[in-house]
């Protein structure tokens, strides 16, 4: 192209301006749209679990928590970069961070950052020491705080051992880290107040059938909780100081006067023998004050088993609209009742309510209540309001009234004249109109259950009555007006590491060190020897004789020529 200006790199001869323009649009539209696509992965982030059970999968409860935070929460960190739960730790808190922009985490590994990690130690008081390796442990895993209130949070909080000889572990990371996130949100723990003094089980008993489980799960989810009313202890103990008294024994002394002052709830769980007027007077003006209560209770045999005792608790019952049968509920409804006994042990129906939202949402995975040993709730002829049942029988079960002729000589039950048909109520709930004066949002509550099955620890510690103590957890939640209690199905446990003893590794050193290796020299050796037997067979191929003839047959030669 003599005489003119030279063609430019990369633009082919003869190219027209629209053209130029039009790819300079296209890398320009290009552009932008790689912007927009960016801001739109950034508005609408998005995880995608592939862990086996959904390690890092968000519950619910967690969600709700998250979405529900108003100022900015601090998560420290404080495990080494080579603690197995580093890692784990990491992801869940960025699970939590892309449902959230209030979640601010810190991550100070105190090995390589002792300066931050001092820092950290100084302002919360964090106890740490060094290993004989020279790694620096402490006595927190994980501090979440508001401001100036914290939450610590132990390795023992993140992982629960299962079993010790198969080291079998079970991740509790989110159960751990949304705990801690609600307690610290949380401006005041509500006191949950345990009746005692009339034969009822003590908070501190441990075991399927006591109460220690609830109080500890009560104490997780940031309540108060307290007995109150006198140290009268249980049925058991109500038994020996009988024989003391027998025994020409100084009589036990009254049990103090119920103080509920400060109480949010009172629970009333399975009194065994008859409550003083003077105490259920106290109940109940506590209710009609304004305090909301858990009743639990069912049929009590007395000591000649001939007819159940009468708590004397109609006066309380009264004010949420409810009376109790003297009766004995069977379930008969092959669906609903246990394979095991007479249809005492059963799965009720579960009503609409409040209370039994989060039931009736899981309903398709299985999850409802289970009680043992019922007596059944009718409404009251007048009341100040109507209750509205939470927990009903089918219509094939019945109250017997004559359970105790039946027990003589049991066999499988038949309803008979004079019992009370199905369906049966188990459950009731009532909100009571507010006191005069009262600011509250809502009037008391009361929660009525005919057996007190629904409270022992076997509901918090078997897989298999999780339905139950979701229930009573959503009844307290709901007297005490407060957030639903944190539910976080269990994870899927896993092997957390090999017990060797001293014989094994040093037969696993034997093995590693001698045998295979020899296994492996003397492998090679027989195959090198196979090998050179076969190069030196005559005929064989690379062998002697091989492709010269030598070695053939005799007449060979000749028939080939022929």
């Amino acid at each position: 192209m003599a005489g003119g200006e030279p063609p430019r790199a990369g633009v082919p001869p003869g190219t027209s301006l629209g053209e130029k323009l039009s790819a300079s649009v296209g890398i320009i539209a290009a552009m932008v749209l790689a912007v927009l696509v960016n801001l739109l992965v950034a508005r609408h982030y998005k995880r995608w679990d592939w862990t086996e059970g959904g390690l890092y999968t968000l519950s619910d409860a967690t969600l709700a928590t998250l979405r529900s935070l108003e100022e900015p929460i601090r998560v420290y960190v404080l495990l080494s970069s080579d603690d197995p739960l580093a890692l784990s730790v990491q992801h869940l808190l960025d699970a939590y961070r892309a449902e959230t922009g209030r979640i601010e985490v810190e991550v100070t590994d105190p090995d390589r950052r002792p300066a931050e990690f001092l820092a950290v130690q100084q302002r919360y008081g964090v106890v740490a020491g060094k290993t004989e390796d020279g790694r620096i442990v402490t006595d927190a895993a994980i501090i979440v705080a508001r401001g100036d209130r914290p939450h610590f949070l132990t390795a023992s909080d993140l992982v629960e051992v299962e079993d010790e000889d198969d080291m079998q572990a079970r991740p509790r990371l989110e159960q751990a880290l949304t705990g801690a996130i609600r307690s610290v949100i949380r401006g005041e723990r509500p006191r949950v107040c345990f009746a005692g003094g009339h034969g009822e089980k003590s908070i501190d008993v441990g075991g399927a059938g006591g109460l220690a489980a609830l109080k500890d799960r009560l104490n997780k989810n940031n309540y108060d909780v307290v007995q109150v009313g006198g140290e009268r202890g249980g049925q058991d103990d109500h038994d020996d100081h009988g024989d003391d008294q027998r025994a020409g024994a100084a009589p036990e002394e009254p049990a103090p006067a119920v103080d509920l002052a400060g109480c949010r709830v009172l629970v009333l769980a399975e009194p065994s023998q008859p409550v003083p007027p003077a105490d259920v007077a106290r109940y109940r003006a506590f209710v009609e004050r304004g305090g909301s209560a858990l009743v639990a209770l069912g049929p009590v045999p007395d000591e000649a088993d001939q007819r159940y005792v009468d708590l004397g608790l109609s006066g309380l019952l009264a004010v949420a609209g409810v009376e109790i049968r003297s009766d004995f509920v069977f379930e008969l409804d092959p669906k609903l009742r246990s394979t095991q006994g007479f249809g005492e042990t059963f799965s009720p129906v579960v009503k609409p309510h409040p209370i039994t939202e989060g039931l009736l949402k899981a309903a398709d995975q299985g999850l409802g209540p289970v009680l043992t040993v019922a007596s059944s709730l009718s409404p009251a002829a007048s009341g100040p309001v109507a209750p509205a049942p939470l927990l009903v029988t089918s219509d094939q079960a019945f109250g017997m009234v004559d359970f105790f002729g039946w027990a003589r000589n049991p066999s499988e039950p038949k309803p008979r004249d004079g019992d009370h048909p199905g369906p049966l109520a188990i459950a009731y709930a009532a909100e009571l109109p507010r006191p005069p004066g009262s600011t509250a949002a809502h009037g008391p509550r009361v929660v009525v259950i005919s057996s007190p099955s629904a409270l022992y620890g076997a509901n918090w510690q078997s897989p298999e009555l999780r339905g139950t103590a979701v229930f009573v957890e959503s009844a307290l939640s709901w007297l005490a007006a407060s957030p639903a209690m944190l539910d976080i199905p269990d994870k899927p446990a896993f092997t957390a590491g090999l017990r060797i003893s001293e014989d094994s590794l040093a037969s696993i050193f034997r093995y590693v060190v001698v045998y295979m290796p020899l296994a492996a020299a003397f492998f090679g050796l027989a195959v090198h020897l196979s090998r050179r037997s076969t190069e030196r067979r005559p005929g064989a191929k690379g062998g002697p004789g091989a492709g010269t003839g030598r070695g053939a047959p005799a007449g060979a030669d000749r028939e080939g020529e022929s």
